[in-house]
């Protein structure tokens, strides 16, 4: 099993989700972003918003 993160942030209380999958692995063959979602976050994505109250439910280095 694998850990388990509990999501209380202005969009949503309490949803829970469990990370399965390595850190950047088990993608579809298919999926070859142009951008590391640091890189994304550096640019402004979402206005630059979005994230702001939920960046302990992500890596540190994105931010």
């Amino acid at each position: 099993m694998g850990r388990v993160l509990v999501v209380n942030d202005l969009m949503q209380r309490g949803y829970r989700y469990e990370l399965v999958a390595p850190v950047g692995e088990d993608f579809d063959d298919d999926f070859s972003p142009e951008l590391t979602p640091k890189e994304m976050l550096e640019l402004g994505v979402f206005g630059g918003k979005y994230m702001t109250d939920c960046t302990e439910e992500f890596p540190k280095d994105w931010f």
